[in-house]
């Protein structure tokens, strides 16, 4: 169940006569290209840079940068019950600076990302930013447009729990791969002779 601040909750519930005016705000730990070190950005749907003091999944608290003016919206975020697994499409604009950087002079293959929201309310963010979302970058295409088109910048980001609940094992039960883990390990010791036996084990 998620509790929101109040402020927001009247804000939502009064939403269907008075309107409402969303904001996004998305944390992103991308890597430097030639170090790997962690190189975090910050974007959110408003025209200012701003610094914020968000609460992190962890439960601390933690003053962020957040650069406007990049276009930046959000979709797809989903609460459902079971494990189905819906991404959440992170749009930026292709010609901000920001986001520019972000895709072509960072690595964000599988960068890890925060999503929070809130609402404004006569120029002002109705609470401190909620927390919505937390997944990796699984795709980041950028759309090159032709003359007179438009293209953009879509980032694909997957729940990291359930990338890895759907992520397939690639080790096998091999002598080989037992000893890799541990070198005395001879549980597999006989898995290929076992492998070629025709006659079932109970039986000799």
């Amino acid at each position: 169940m998620r509790i929101l601040d109040a402020s927001l909750a009247a804000r939502l519930a009064a939403a269907p006569e008075e309107g409402i005016a969303p904001v996004h705000l998305v944390w992103i730990v991308a890597r430097d290209r030639d170090t790997g070190a962690a190189a975090p950005m910050g974007f959110w749907s408003g025209d200012e840079d701003v610094t914020l003091v968000l609460t992190a999944p962890d439960g601390t608290t933690a003053s962020r940068l957040y650069l406007g003016g990049c276009g930046l919206a959000v979709e797809g975020v989903e609460y459902v019950a079971d494990l189905t697994d819906t991404p959440v499409t992170v749009s930026l604009s292709q010609i901000a600076e920001a986001a520019q950087e972000l895709v072509r002079g960072l690595d964000v293959r599988l960068a890890y990302v925060e999503i929070h929201a809130t609402t404004m309310t006569g120029g002002a963010l109705t609470s401190a930013p909620q927390l919505q979302w937390v997944g990796i970058v699984d795709e980041g295409p950028v759309s090159t447009p032709a003359a007179g088109g438009e293209g953009g910048i879509a980032l694909s980001i997957r729940s990291e729990i359930m990338t890895q609940l759907g992520a397939v094992n690639p080790a096998k039960s091999s002598d080989t791969h037992q000893k890799r883990r541990l070198s005395t390990d001879r549980f597999c010791e006989y898995a290929g002779v076992i492998k070629e036996k025709k006659d079932p084990w109970y039986k000799g």
